[in-house]
């Protein structure tokens, strides 16, 4: 029979696990702010192409300890392997951007459409784009905005979907040090209310928290290489909740409603 999730001890689960995983994943954590507040000052700086690709590299990598660190402290007897980990990470983020391209796409062409249909501009590639942002906040009001909105709202829930549907592939990964990226798809079948009501508490208010505080620091910060390091950096110290009680999160789900073990067959 399958488990059922119960979403508040899910969240208790998260956020104990990322407290427990912070001291080991500290040093990560570390390496992580700076390569990312290394690539904040590369990439507004004249540095050219491949001190921000190195420094890109340099936050992955660190990333992927992140997650063996945190993983290894809260998967007992997990063997969260780097190359495992690595790779299952680029093919999440490869998935990803292939179907978030396709769906920014189409939200991008959707209101140059939607706008001539409304019919209350006439927009060419030569418009003004403050007519152009005019005739968009005019469309809104419309039922053709409707329809942009809730385009918005399916491409969203969609890339929502996939995201809740792959909770589990890191942890996954690392407690069997195999690679897991689709094949633990069908483990959360019928889960997605739980996990999607925990990611609220897990996910969405960290990282809207964090969003507002990077947000505040970097208009506070001024225009300078030094500026923008700093700024990088913090940007990863402020999400560090978000980034532990995301595998607190997917560790404790993982508890749950990993494979049973098969047990060998007795001798003959």
């Amino acid at each position: 029979m399958t488990p059922r999730l119960a979403v508040f001890p899910l969240i208790t689960a998260a956020w104990t696990g990322a407290l427990a995983a912070l001291k080991p994943a500290a040093l990560w954590l570390i390496l992580f702010a700076f390569a990312a507040g290394l690539y904040g000052a590369a990439l507004r700086s004249d540095t050219g192409f491949w001190v921000p690709l190195g420094a890109a590299i340099l936050a992955f990598l660190a990333g992927v300890g992140l997650s063996r660190r945190s993983y290894g402290a809260l998967i007992p007897g997990a063997r969260a392997p780097f190359l495992p980990l690595a790779h299952a990470n680029l093919a999440v983020y490869g998935a990803f951007l292939f179907i978030g391209f396709f769906v920014v796409f189409f939200l991008m062409l959707l209101p140059g459409i939607l706008m001539q249909e409304a019919g209350q501009y006439q927009l060419d590639k030569d418009t003004d784009p403050a007519i152009a942002q005019e005739a968009f906040l005019a469309m809104l009001a419309t039922p053709f905005g409707a329809v942009f909105i809730v385009c918005c709202l399916a491409g969203a829930s969609l890339l929502g979907w996939i995201a809740l549907r792959l909770t589990l592939y890191g942890a996954a990964t690392a407690a069997t040090g195999q690679a897991h990226v689709f094949r633990t798809w069908g483990l959360t079948k019928g889960q997605l209310s739980p996990l999607g009501a925990a990611s609220l508490a897990t996910h969405i208010l960290p990282f809207a928290l964090g969003v507002a505080v990077n947000g505040a620091l970097h208009r506070a910060l001024p225009d300078t290489a030094s500026g923008h390091f700093i700024s990088g950096a913090a940007g990863v110290i402020v999400f560090a909740p978000f980034l532990l009680a995301g595998h607190g999160l997917a560790a404790a789900a993982w508890e749950k409603l990993k494979p049973a073990e098969t047990s060998a067959p007795p001798p003959a």
